[in-house]
């Protein structure tokens, strides 16, 4: 049985996981630089192909920031959340869906269909997150190149 406090720390945890999600699309890096540890790494191996790096709070704000600006608009939504609590310690786990878009002479769209496995970390009484996982789950909709594509934009 939950108690009170688990349910508290069940929702402070997903609360923090959409301020995630909501800072990237609305371009709030202030807000997304209150929400995340002194050290956060970012694995997208399974997503982009990328290695997995671990970067201070400014860094990883920079490397959010610098894919976000080359769309022109995204959202992120997530369901069927799955929070698992150990003294200060969580893990959160959801389906991601994202929608990108930027004007391209092609498909201007992208869906990113993927698993976020975020790990989070009490600290000062607040939640704060210390490792993103991205895990696609399945193939890319829309134009499989519009990441390329909106890196070499820089929309605004």
């Amino acid at each position: 049985m939950i108690d009170v406090n688990q349910f508290a720390d069940r929702v402070a945890v997903t609360e923090t996981v959409a301020r995630f999600a909501w800072s990237q699309d609305l371009e709030d890096w202030d807000g997304l630089r209150a929400i995340v540890a002194d050290t956060v790494t970012m694995d997208v191996s399974e997503h982009l192909g990328a290695p997995s790096q671990e970067l201070n709070a400014d860094e990883f704000v920079a490397a959010c920031r610098a894919v976000r600006e080359g769309f022109q608009s995204t959202h992120h939504s997530t369901s069927n959340v799955i929070v698992e609590l150990e003294d200060d310690h969580a893990i959160y786990r959801s389906f991601v869906v994202a929608y990108h878009h930027v004007p391209a002479d092609e498909v201007d769209w992208l869906v990113m269909r993927a698993f976020w496995h975020v790990d989070l970390q009490r600290v000062d009484n607040e939640w704060r997150i210390r490792r993103i996982r991205v895990v696609r789950k399945a193939p890319f909709a829309g134009n499989p190149d519009l990441y390329t594509i909106a890196d070499k934009a820089g929309v605004k």
